[in-house]
């Protein structure tokens, strides 16, 4: 009887075996590492990172599902979200287009989002085709989001602040059900009319000396309680200025009741920028919401909406990290001396166009002031509001060594002058040449790259727009002393 071929095979030794399973493992652990080091692509580090193609066909359901929960616990965190609320005025426009196009230059990292209050339809359908044909194209992580009008006017238009922040989280981040998606995120506020010097995060390790915090730095990183912010000149205001009536805003319990006037200078007195996790900015952003009709009604003044911020911050016993030198706005305002340190030694000739370290600058730029050297001027509230218009013409830059010619300033009212003459005074002159200078060239430079790409070869971009009646500009570029 013929025994069957596999009777006839002899059995393989088991040292053999062994081998033959080695080889496999040895084979299955060398295609894990080619995967590890090559399943993943992603052209923008924002962007989530997604499996080629090819591979990914090539895996069932189960392993790709598996990757990508990988790749997504190795996705670096926390993940950032800059929002500043807006009205549909042009004026804001203009500041929203300036503001992502910065945004975009620096490279802050993660979402930006316009959130905008006050529109008709029509006006939010006009936003909206602006935003896809002159913002998403810059990036996709630029983003914008029409609350419903609320009919905040007047004194109270500054409620959108709070009210849009609120409306946008629930409907686009959706707390407290995503708790685990952005609880440990970072929300950043700020305002349309600032500029980014360079990229802000949650990480300030590396952010001046300790004298540049108020009450010496605590921490370093944004952490859950303890928000970060710009500190801001009211002091104690938020608390005083309700005179002995906290309780009526916030309860009889509230943990705000406790807080000393020392405290209240020292952790509260908060602004933009804003700093904190998706979790206690939702936190802040539903009691600053709820407690700002009543602080209204005891202090109706624009200063309200800050205000209620303060005691929301309180009421939630987070006390904020300030810091003096977050930004720059004011020459003569709260902690200017600070804030303007990256200028000490910047000499007038080169003022206008310095070249700042950027560990030394400031993050934010706000431009909420008027600036003038000389007749050279800028104020937002006096800009045409259609400066990123193909036909508009662009601003008239300043000599590089403006600050230099002129140690004075008047304003295009006439009226409102200035003589930085004396020594003492050096050092505003230069710092009013350096916001001046800087703003301008920001408005050319984004205005420049919009008509570029958006407009015909007959766009416009002669630099002959100025503030000022023309024979007096005239007569100032023709004769620098000071004329009063």
């Amino acid at each position: 009887m013929k025994m069957s071929s596999r009777g006839n095979s002899k059995s393989k030794p088991k040292h053999v075996r062994a081998e033959v399973m080695f080889a496999a493992i040895l084979a299955v652990a060398l295609l894990s590492f080619l995967l590890s080091i090559n399943i993943v692509s992603s052209t923008d580090k924002d962007k989530p990172l997604t499996m080629n193609g090819s591979l990914k066909n090539s895996l069932n359901l189960v392993h790709a599902e598996k990757i990508n929960r990988i790749v997504l616990e190795r996705k670096e965190k926390p993940r950032y979200f800059t929002v500043f609320s807006t009205s549909c005025s042009p004026q804001q426009n203009w500041q929203s287009l300036l503001f992502f196009y910065v945004a975009y230059k620096v490279k802050q990292p993660g979402n930006i989002t316009r959130i905008v209050s006050g529109c008709n339809p029509n006006e939010a359908d006009a936003l909206r085709k602006i935003h896809r044909e002159k913002i998403s194209t810059l990036s996709d992580r630029f983003h914008l989001h029409v609350t419903p009008d609320w009919g905040f006017r007047d004194q109270k238009k500054y409620w959108n602040k709070p009210h849009g922040l609120l409306h946008w989280m629930k409907n686009e981040l959706r707390p407290p059900n995503n708790v685990d998606e952005y609880d440990d995120d970072i929300i950043i506020i700020l305002d349309p009319d600032m500029l980014l010097l360079k990229p802000i995060t949650n990480d300030f390790g590396d952010f001046h000396k300790d004298d540049f915090w108020i009450g010496g730095k605590r921490i370093e990183k944004v952490r859950h309680s303890t928000p970060f912010a710009q500190h801001y000149g009211f002091g104690n205001a938020w608390l005083t200025s309700l005179k002995g009536n906290l309780s009526y805003v916030v309860g009889k319990n509230s943990p705000a009741l406790k807080v000393t006037l020392t405290e209240a200078s020292n952790y509260y007195p908060a602004g933009p920028p804003y700093l904190a996790t998706g979790k206690d900015m939702f936190a802040l952003a539903e009691s600053w919401v709820k407690f700002l009709p009543r602080v209204h009604e005891l202090y109706p003044q624009f200063m309200a909406e800050m205000h209620a911020y303060c005691i929301a911050a309180a009421h939630l016993e987070m006390p904020h990290q300030l810091a003096k030198g977050f930004m720059v706005s004011s020459v003569t305002g709260a902690n200017k001396e600070k804030s303007f340190m990256f200028l000490d030694d910047v000499t007038r000739e080169k003022a206008c166009n310095a070249k700042v370290s950027p560990n030394k600058l400031p993050f934010v730029l706000h431009y909420c002031q008027r600036y003038a050297i000389g007749r050279w001027f800028f104020s937002k509230y006096k800009l045409h509001e259609n400066i990123f218009d193909c036909e508009a013409e662009l601003l008239r830059e300043p000599p590089t060594n403006v600050v230099a010619m002129y140690d004075w300033y008047i304003f295009p009212n006439g009226i409102e002058k200035n003589d930085y003459s004396s020594r003492g005074n050096r050092k505003y002159l230069i710092q009013n040449g350096w916001m001046m200078c800087t703003i301008i060239f920001a408005v050319n430079e984004a205005a420049t790259q919009m008509k570029r790409k958006h407009c015909d070869f007959q766009a416009n971009y002669n630099k002959t727009f100025h503030f000022h009646e023309e024979s007096a500009f005239q007569a100032m570029l023709q004769n620098f002393t000071r004329p009063f």
